[in-house]
């Protein structure tokens, strides 16, 4: 995956000048990248360049939606909003009019649709013909007082555009500047990192070990070494639910009507009685129904994954993506046994 950034970075960068390229295609490629890299602060900066928010665009974006969460995973809730609001001053910075505190909010592609076509009715407007005759006069003076207003109209979309040009161009540097240096992931996933592995230390011991075996054979990255990764991460989630939901041998009868073991081979069972017992202190109905509905499928489609590692070949794709799927579901189950999980909060990450 490193690599795959690297290349795309530095086709970013090399093409970065090349005429005709949008800035809106910038956004989209910064976007990409920041996404790839789990750097959700940047992520959600670019995401909203390429959004209406004045048509409320930003609280029903299912990206912007996805970024939220995974920040309140990664960070808590407060952490998450920190970052939110960072992304968002960034964005009203590069949006700036005149020296208020007005911003323009039109999407970044319509900036350039926008500017293309002001220039284009300004070049048109130009009076070749500034004859001695009183409609040549009054012809040309017209026209120059159009072009005036046009100008103004082109330096405030331009000024704009260079500045979001700018913040992309920056972003890409340092982007580069950290892979030579040997850093692949955001500090925003770092400090994620921090705290599972803190809180695994806490909960489930175990379940680090597991977890730092996987990482260690993601890094060494031969096929035997793939394949024992996902061997890992499937146990550190067992661990997990013998730590979070020890095996009673019961059997429980879900909202759902259909009966489940509480034994020590059904972990899936367990880390979603977990959740349910957790979430029903906050949240009931069908929301909650659908909290344990995303929890499920997640832990079944990691589980599916995490197989592949016993009975068939592993990319490298596959396992960086069960390791990183591993982390965020124990992110999401460690939150909710500490009570800093969203669910837990009296708000969500406020949107600006």
């Amino acid at each position: 995956m490193q690599d795959h950034i690297a290349k795309l970075v530095s086709s970013a960068l090399d093409n970065f000048d090349t005429p005709g390229q949008s800035v809106a295609s910038l956004v989209r490629q910064a976007a990409r990248i920041a996404s790839l890299r789990k750097d959700y602060t940047a992520q959600y900066r670019f995401q909203i360049e390429l959004l209406d928010v004045q048509a409320g665009a930003v609280k029903t974006d299912p990206t912007i939606e996805s970024i939220n969460n995974n920040l309140m995973t990664l960070l808590g809730v407060e952490g998450a909003q920190e970052q939110v609001l960072k992304a968002f001053e960034a964005y009203r910075l590069g949006r700036k009019v005149g020296k208020g505190d007005n911003i323009d909010v039109v999407p970044v592609s319509q900036l350039d649709i926008n500017l293309a076509r002001i220039q284009s009715v300004y070049d048109e407007d130009s009076v070749q013909d500034k004859g001695s005759t009183y409609y040549a006069f009054e012809a040309a003076k017209a026209a120059d007082q159009g072009q005036a207003k046009l100008l103004s109209m082109i330096q405030h979309h331009t000024e704009i555009l260079e500045r979001i040009r700018q913040d992309v161009h920056s972003y890409l540097v340092l982007v580069e500047a950290n892979l030579h240096t040997g850093k692949p992931s955001s500090s925003v996933f770092e400090r994620g990192l921090e705290y599972v592995r803190s809180a695994l230390a806490e909960h489930a011991p175990a379940a680090l070990e597991k977890f730092t075996a996987a990482e260690a054979r993601l890094a060494a990255g031969t096929p035997e070494d793939l394949s024992q990764a996902l061997t890992s991460t499937r146990r550190m989630i067992r661990d997990l639910a013998d730590a979070l939901y020890p095996a009673t041998g019961e059997t429980i009868v879900g909202d759902d009507k259909v009966s489940r073991v509480m034994d020590d081979d059904a972990y899936r069972n367990r880390l979603i009685q977990f959740a349910k017992e957790k979430l029903g202190k906050q949240l009931q109905g069908k929301v909650m129904g659908d909290a344990l509905a995303s929890y499920g499928k997640r832990i079944t489609n990691l589980d599916s994954m995490a197989s592949k590692g016993v009975h068939g070949d592993v990319t490298t794709a596959e396992a960086e993506q069960c390791v990183i799927w591993s982390f965020m579901l124990a992110a999401d189950l460690l939150r909710l046994a500490d009570g800093t999980a969203a669910e837990f909060a009296s708000k969500e990450p406020a949107i600006p």
